[in-house]
Parts: structure tokens; C-alpha cells; sequence
């Protein structure tokens, strides 16, 4: 990251990552996120000049499969956690490839599956199995339901590779939650919990489809849901409790960067 580059954010959502990579670089640079919500985009917009980067970034609505940037124009084109949520991931990052200049580098930051990542409740070792077997079947379901990879992460390379790119580099990062971490804010650590509890009540019966056309039952569903609700609920209601929580879970996300070879 260096003054003087030009980037596309594409699925930039809100701008968060948007703004970070702004933040990173000193001096100028041109940044453009693209959103296909035009609500994201008012968003983006409205903090961005709050925080004082509009100089630097500038937003535009539409798609991953057809960015609105014309070809050749950037030295970065990148994307966090939105190849995940597409059907035809490889037909966006042969897009991401045309907007990116030659010797340009294209980048995507988006969750796997791995082994190795793991989940674990104290003194429970029916949930901890469960809640494995469960992140496994609803990444299975999600596949078999709307044909969307979930952990795409492992496919980066291939995609990367198909659509022409070169020099592919990745690397993996652990996501690890531990609610009584003394370097989160408890104030953060809780806005948090209440974000996830009120997305589990909204999603949970699409996740429950999603879980069943992977093979889970209802019964195991059901005891899970169970369990993760009163668990959400026990910590937000007592905050001795929640600092000293012990239950432990990691998620892999996969950096992947290819260079655009013509």
C-alpha cells in the first residue's frame, strides 16, 4: 500500500474496509467502492465524509459481475467476504481481473473450512460436537439450497487460476471468539452478543433449512439452538459471567492475491 494507488472495494457494503484501506495509505489515492444496495451506498457515503476520506474515496452502486470501472484502471481490486455469497464466484473475479491494470494485483478475503478450526463448550461435550457437525452441514445445506460456497476460501486458488491470474499467493487467518478476552471492550463484547442474538432469531429457520438439507435433524437443531440461545442470554444478563466465559471458537478466513498477467 502506497500514495498514489488506485483501488476498487468491490461488495464494499458500508465502506468499513473501504475506509481501512484508505487509512492506510499516506498521502493520495483513489478509491472506489462499488455496492449493489443503494442504501449501503448512502451509507458508505454519509461516514465517509464524516470521517474526512472523502478526498480519497468516492462510491458507485452496482455488480460484482459487471463493476463499474472502466478497464485497466486499478493497481489493487479487492473484495472481503463477498465471493461467499455469490453463484458464479469466478465470473466476478474474472471482472475484478478486467478492471485491474497489468501487473495489477486482484484480492480476495473470504471464509474456509478447515479441520484444524475448532469449537468448544465447557464441561459439554454433546454441544462442542455438535456445534461442530452443525457449521459443517449448514455450509453442505447452503451449497445443495442456493449453490453458494460458504467456504469458499479453499476454492481462492483454483478461481484465482481460472480466471487467468498469476503469481497467487494465500494465507490464512484464525477468527477466534472468546467473550471474556480482557483487550475487548465489555461494552463492545456486548453490542456484539445482542447483534448476533437478534440475527439468530431473524435467521433462524433459514438456517434450520439450510442445516436439515445438510443432513442435520431436527432434534439436533433443536437442542443447538436451544443451548446457543441461553447461552447469548446468560451472558448478556450478567456481566461477571460473561468475563468469565470460557467458551472458544475459531473461524478460517483465507487471503488469496493473484497478478493480472496482460
Amino acid at each position: 500500500m502506497k500514495p498514489g494507488m488506485k483501488i476498487v472495494d468491490v461488495g464494499c457494503g458500508t465502506g468499513d474496509f473501504t475506509r481501512y484501506l484508505a487509512n492506510l495509505i499516506p498521502g493520495k489515492c483513489e478509491i472506489i467502492g462499488v455496492d449493489i444496495r443503494a442504501t449501503n451506498i448512502s451509507t458508505a457515503q454519509k461516514q465517509t465524509k464524516k470521517e474526512g476520506l472523502s478526498g480519497k474515496i468516492t462510491f458507485r452502486k452496482g455488480d460484482a459481475y459487471d463493476i463499474p470501472v472502466e478497464d485497466r484502471w486499478a493497481d489493487l481490486v479487492c473484495c472481503r467476504t463477498l465471493l461467499m455469497h455469490l453463484t458464479e464466484p469466478l465470473k466476478a473475479v474474472k471482472d475484478m481481473s478486467r478492471v485491474a491494470r497489468k501487473g495489477g494485483t486482484v484480492a480476495a478475503f473470504e471464509r474456509g473450512r478447515f479441520e484444524s478450526f475448532y469449537f468448544y463448550v465447557p464441561n459439554d461435550k454433546r454441544i462442542t460436537k455438535l456445534g461442530i457437525k452443525l457449521g459443517g452441514l449448514y455450509v453442505d445445506g447452503v451449497r445443495k439450497l442456493e449453490g453458494k460456497y460458504f467456504d469458499i476460501g479453499n476454492r481462492l486458488p483454483t478461481i484465482f487460476h481460472e480466471a487467468g491470474l498469476r503469481e497467487i499467493m494465500a494465507e490464512v487467518q484464525a477468527d477466534t471468539y472468546l467473550t471474556s478476552d480482557p483487550r475487548r471492550k465489555l461494552e463492545d463484547v456486548k453490542d456484539e452478543l445482542g447483534f448476533n442474538l437478534e440475527t439468530f432469531k431473524e435467521t433462524k429457520k433459514l438456517d434450520a433449512k439450510a442445516m436439515a438439507s445438510g443432513g442435520a435433524s431436527r432434534k439436533q437443531i433443536e437442542e443447538y439452538n436451544r443451548w446457543y440461545e441461553r447461552w447469548t442470554k446468560s451472558l448478556l444478563d450478567d456481566h461477571q459471567k460473561l468475563r468469565n466465559d470460557t467458551v472458544f471458537s475459531t473461524g478460517g478466513m483465507v487471503l488469496v492475491a493473484g497478478r493480472k498477467q496482460e
